[in-house]
């Protein structure tokens, strides 16, 4: 059976944002078997607090991704770090579904120091982008003093036009014209110009994995 992994993004987890929203059944009634990955720091297993532990996440990922992977479908800092070992290694994961990111590929997470103070306690009053990721990293029980450390942790990946241009795998990117983390993604799509480009209209940044157009798009593409 093809094996297809499924990289959350920040703040969620394998369970709390593929599970949940049907990835997994849609997957295996594809004639498709679903790998289910956490990445470092998230999930009820928690991880370590110090920032310098999450260095270099997408080498951590590569470790828990077996071999012989048809496709891998990521979700926002998922699909960062697919990008990040596809550029390693160019095709050793197969077919790349990438949901939930843009030209914010390219750029620090603008989101990081107020999203840090809100785990912390330090404040209340949110900003909706803020509101809507600190309620998307409530549904994974992970440990907020994990998250805050992922977001600390010194940069990485990066990624540049140069790095994406060796880029091999057949690639489909996937966003929402209403997402305000991923949107503009002109500069991604510009750097990949081998791949797949969809826009739907809504359901925002978190909601993208719960919408039934991206599931059946990006099974459509794996099955292609």
């Amino acid at each position: 059976m093809k094996r297809v992994a499924l990289v959350h993004g920040w703040g969620g987890s394998y369970a709390a944002t593929w599970q949940a929203d049907g990835w997994d059944d849609a997957l295996r009634d594809a004639g498709m078997e679903p790998v289910g990955i956490d990445v470092a720091g998230h999930g009820p297993q928690g991880g370590p607090h110090n920032p310098e532990a999450y260095a270099d996440l997408a080498s951590d990922l590569a470790a828990k991704l077996p071999a012989g992977l048809h496709g891998a479908i990521g979700f926002s800092l998922g699909t960062k770090l697919l990008l990040e070992l596809e550029a390693r290694s160019p095709g050793a994961h197969g077919r790349l579904v990438l949901g939930g990111i843009g030209d914010n590929l390219f750029a620090p997470e603008a989101a990081g120091p107020a999203i840090v103070a809100a785990l912390r306690g330090e404040t209340t009053d949110h900003a909706p982008q803020v509101a809507a990721l600190l309620a998307y990293a409530a549904k994974s029980g992970s440990d907020p003093a994990c998250l805050a450390a992922v977001l600390e942790r010194p940069a990485n990946p990066v990624l540049t036009e140069t790095r994406l241009a060796a880029i091999q795998a057949p690639t489909l990117i996937f966003n929402s014209t209403d997402d305000a983390v991923a949107q503009p993604d002109a500069r991604l799509v510009s750097a990949l110009p081998g791949a797949r480009h969809q826009l739907i209209d809504g359901p925002g940044h978190v909601g993208l994995t719960a919408d039934a157009r991206f599931r059946d798009v990006a099974i459509a593409f794996l099955t292609d």
